[in-house]
């Protein structure tokens, strides 16, 4: 049976899978090289032994150093022993039993010593017949004392129970034999004595041997050692968190000031109480209620007799503003001129420039200016928010000093007495005017965490939220658009989108690319759409965004070729509006073109460009080289109808203007901090007359129809693909 078990199973093997299926049942084979030596079998077996020394094959016997006095490497050669410095060196009493010393010592009786003996002790040792008569005479002297003693010997070998002689030890017992093979034989009179001596020392317990037989260490450093014992405790780990962030010097700046500031405040309630500044914070009475009132009236009443008294003094002036025509506009079609009005300026802001001005869009005669610096080799450590009223030229309605440039501003629509401001640390505020007795902003950004970390080139109030809270935006040269919720008692930041410069991205110092942003310098909002924006950069190019979609841009168009220095939609069609910027160039553009409709070259960096209100093809621009350009495309397409030098170009450079919303005139600001009041002459403010057929259109709608006419003269005809002009047709 068992063959054919076997067949059975070969076969069942067989109908198994492939080969590589069984790899499993192959025997493993050892793969040998074709050019690996032969060594015998006894070789392989052979021993070899492995000898430890304390010799360090590592160990450098010469040391190498540099010597200070002569200047070069000198050797030294190491001490003998080696890499280890001794720095304690007693010299113990121990020795080992079998050297010389040793044997002398238990000779001499010494070294013969237990633990529980307080020290070393004589051992008895028989003397020699030389020895025993030397002393003979003595002990015969004394007889009775021996006999007592041997007497008080035997009495205490009597009283002791039954003594086990224990055998003596091997080192003991030859060590004894030695010594009476030494010691001759007594002679019979000395036998008797010597027996009893015997008997005594076998009385008495037998010497123990040493618990070290090397005695390498005396017994007073035998001490006990306290047994080691682990303390383990387990408590919760503490909790981890990855964080990362760029400290930037503003950054590190901003928490230096709040540390210091906290600092100061600890210092202050450590003081004693006594020693503390008293604030006073009670209800007010009804007479100091009355006496702020009456202060408020007296203040206002002086604020109209300034006015009543500065308006003598420049009459000439405001009745130039209210009545003047230039009357030489009838004999020059198509050219108009300005005629300067007021020069207003702010005593302590004499140095810095007008870095931003708006009319307000309440009252008329009302302009708001922002004071800072755009020298940046030469910055200023202050600014100022100043309220103008050419009611009063002379000072200021409302004016905050800063503690940083002012660069940018804008006036709320809604409630004309909230101004928002960007400065050149990276912060916005928002200033109140109502409140004249506090001179501070209301609301102002972080420094430590919400605030942008480049210079905040311009703000923009926007639409309320869905909670009803205010909100503006701003554009900062970090790149970065955010929009600032002015909620109770603070401002919170939420980044729209952030800039991304064309190049390519840069390495980091791990390794990591590093996307390159692009320095925001300019935001306009669209009129009707709320949520689309235009945002110019430093590198000359205008991206269209939307706030609903942050990740990307909506359109980008490379306008210029430098900084956008300012946008501006057009009042009355809301695909039209004109950009300037450093490269000497204004261009109008139409929404969805990449090419612009209309192009001017000034011939010097343009600082402002702002469209009319009252006219759809009039528009505004001034220069760094102190001169104010007004266009006007339904009279010359290609060349300004008035160009008027403000300021000197050798000492001043105009950096802003804006139109009046009602009135004509202008205001337009230069480097000095000099505010300039110009009013526009008849040519320059001609309205469209309505045709005859059509006498009750309002203004708004022929406006519309005259820029719209413009605009077809210059737009490309519409291309309808397959349609091929009958002259270009083949035969």
């Amino acid at each position: 049976m068992a063959p054919k078990k076997q067949k059975d199973a070969s076969k069942s093997r067989a109908n198994l899978a492939d080969d590589e299926a069984l790899e499993w049942l192959k025997p493993r084979v050892l793969i040998k090289p074709d050019d690996q030596d032969f060594v015998p079998e006894a070789e392989l077996e052979e021993e070899v032994g492995r000898i430890l020394t304390t010799i360090n094959p590592q160990w450098v016997p010469v040391e190498v150093a540099y010597h200070y006095g002569q200047g070069k490497f000198i050797t030294k050669p190491m001490p003998i022993f080696g890499k280890a410095y001794p720095l304690y060196v007693y010299q113990g009493t121990a020795i080992r039993k079998d050297s010389d010393e040793a044997q002398a010592q238990i000779a001499a009786g010494y070294g013969m010593v237990g633990f529980d003996d307080a020290g070393p002790k004589r051992a008895k040792v028989k003397k020699t017949a030389a020895e025993e008569e030397e002393e003979e005479e003595p002990e015969a002297e004394q007889p009775p004392v021996e006999e007592a003693k041997l007497e008080e010997e035997v009495a205490a070998e009597e009283e002791v129970p039954e003594v086990v002689e224990a055998p003596p030890e091997p080192d003991v017992q030859d060590e004894q034999e030695a010594v009476q093979e030494e010691v001759e034989e007594p002679e019979p009179e000395e036998k008797q004595e010597a027996a009893v001596e015997e008997e005594v020392i076998a009385v008495k317990p037998r010497v123990r041997k040493l618990a070290n037989q090397f005695n390498f260490c005396e017994r007073a450093a035998l001490t006990y050692n306290f047994p080691r014992r682990s303390v383990e405790t387990q408590t919760v780990p503490p909790p981890r968190a990855n964080f990362g962030s760029t400290a930037l010097q503003c950054i590190i700046f901003d928490f230096y000031q709040e540390d210091y500031a906290r600092k100061m405040r600890e210092k202050e309630e450590e003081k004693p109480k006594r020693l503390r500044k008293k604030k006073e914070k009670h209800a007010k009475s009804a007479q100091q209620i009355h006496d702020e009132q009456l202060a408020q009236r007296i203040r206002e009443a002086w604020a109209i007799l300034e006015r009543l008294v500065n308006q003598n003094i420049y009459d000439d002036i405001a009745q130039d503003y209210r009545y003047w025509d230039d009357p030489s506009d009838e004999f020059r079609e198509g050219m108009g001129s300005l005629l300067p009005l007021w020069r207003v300026q702010f005593e302590p802001m004499r140095s810095h420039a007008v870095c931003d001005m708006q009319w307000n869009p309440h009252y008329q005669d009302l302009f708001a200016v922002a004071y800072g610096s755009l020298d940046f080799t030469k910055q200023q450590k202050e600014g100022c928010v100043c309220l103008y009223s050419i009611k009063n030229p002379a000072f200021p309605e409302y004016a905050v000093i800063t503690e940083s440039p002012i660069i940018c501003i804008d006036v709320y629509k809604e409630t004309p007495y909230l101004i928002c401001v960007g400065c050149y640390d990276g912060n916005v505020c928002v200033y109140n005017a109502q409140l004249t007795l506090e001179a501070s902003y209301q609301y102002k950004s972080d420094s430590v965490r919400d605030k942008h970390s480049n210079i905040v080139w311009e703000v923009r109030w926007g639409e309320r939220l869905i909670d009803g809270e205010a909100s503006f935006f701003s554009v900062s040269g970090d790149g970065r658009v955010v929009q600032w919720a002015v909620m109770p008692g603070e401002l919170r930041a939420t980044t729209i989108i952030e800039l991304r410069a064309p190049a390519a991205p840069v390495p980091g110092p791990d390794g990591t690319l590093i996307a390159v942003n692009s320095c925001g310098s300019s935001i306009c909002f669209h009129p009707e759409k709320a949520d689309i924006f235009l945002v110019g950069t430093e590198d000359g190019a205008i991206h269209t965004c939307s706030l609903k979609y942050n990740r990307s841009y909506v359109r980008t168009c490379q306008a210029h070729h430098m900084p956008v220095y300012r946008i501006n939609y057009n009042y009355f069609n809301n695909t039209i509006y004109a950009s300037c910027s450093g490269d000497w160039r204004v261009k109008i553009w139409e929404d969805g073109r990449e090419e612009p409709l209309f192009m001017f070259e000034l011939g010097s960096p343009v600082g402002d460009v702002k469209w009319a209100p009252y006219s759809s093809t009039v528009f505004a621009a001034c220069t760094a080289d102190g001169k104010v350009y007004v266009f006007d495309l339904n009279v010359n397409k290609y060349r300004p109808i008035c160009v008027q030098a403000v300021v000197s170009k050798k000492t001043k450079k105009l950096t802003r203007l804006d139109f009046n919303p009602k009135l004509p005139v202008i205001v337009c600001g230069d480097t000095k901090g000099t505010c300039h009041v110009l009013k526009l002459s008849p040519n320059l403010r001609v309205m469209v007359k309505p045709p005859k057929k059509a006498l009750t259109t309002d203004q708004r709608t022929l406006q519309i129809m005259k820029l719209d006419k413009l605009l077809t003269l210059v737009r490309d005809p519409p291309f309808t693909p397959g349609v091929v002009d009958e002259k270009f047709e083949d035969d």
